[in-house]
């Protein structure tokens, strides 16, 4: 990230003043290709983090329907034994 300060602004300006229009165009699009990079990069972590919840979720369940599976099967042998 550039440094928003006054005299970073200035150092900025001074530079863009010195280029020509190609270069701040080729600069623009440089920016927009590194832009969409990071954008596609978060939205992948995001995908990455949703199938880990899913994932973590499913597991949940499962792990929850086995021990009523458990409870069920500790009922019926008690009132097997009684």
């Amino acid at each position: 990230m550039s440094d928003s300060s006054p005299s970073s602004q200035s150092e900025d300006e001074a530079a863009a003043a010195s280029q020509t229009p190609e270069e701040i165009q080729a600069d623009i699009e440089k920016t927009r290709a590194d832009l969409a990079d990071t954008v596609d990069q978060l939205g992948q972590r995001l995908e990455e983090r949703k199938q880990q919840a899913k994932t973590g979720a499913t597991y949940a369940g499962a792990a929850i329907g086995g021990l009523v599976a458990v409870l069920i099967i500790v009922r019926i042998v008690k009132k097997v034994r009684s």
